[in-house]
């Protein structure tokens, strides 16, 4: 009768909740900001800076974000200032705006002849996705120290639609 009891008391102990791609994206979200071994990858737009698929909404062609974004300007705050750097500047949030940018946008890149090191500058279209596939993953193992690697299994992929702006 302990055994049976103490069975029991060990599977209330264990968490009954598991993630699943049937939960609800509120559901994922609020899982993986309570749980520091959860984490989700293949949520990136960009509009004009990386945010999370979760910020943006449609806007006919347009990513706009759900949210202010802070805007930021370098500035001289002298080398003794905490949060300056090695040369006495400092990032420093002067206002805040929503950010817009195209689903389909033209990019450049440096194609360079190995040879004599000639680059040229070459245009190419870039089409960001509407429909995100997003990876959920669980640390299984975490190394501190000189070789810092962590190992991730993916629990489950899920599909996020970006939606429309109201």
């Amino acid at each position: 009768m302990k055994k049976i009891i103490a069975l029991a008391a060990a599977l209330l102990s264990v968490s009954s909740f598991a993630l699943s791609a049937n939960d609800s994206w509120d559901t994922i979200k609020a899982e993986v900001a309570a749980d520091y071994d959860l984490s989700l990858s293949g949520t990136t737009v960009f509009v004009g800076r990386p945010v999370s698929s979760f910020d943006v909404c449609l806007d006919g062609d347009q990513f706009v974000t759900t949210r202010e974004f802070p805007i930021y300007e370098i500035v001289k705050v002298g080398k003794t200032h905490p949060e300056a750097d090695e040369d006495g500047y400092a990032s420093v949030i002067v206002g805040y705006e929503i950010l817009s940018f195209p689903t389909t946008y033209t990019s450049y890149k440096q194609v360079c002849n190995s040879q004599d090191k000639n680059c040229k500058r070459v245009a190419y279209t870039v089409n960001q996705d509407l429909v995100k596939n997003v990876s959920v993953k669980e640390v299984v193992r975490r190394n501190v120290g000189k070789n810092d690697r962590t190992i991730e299994k993916t629990l489950f992929k899920k599909e996020y639609v970006i939606p429309a702006c109201n």
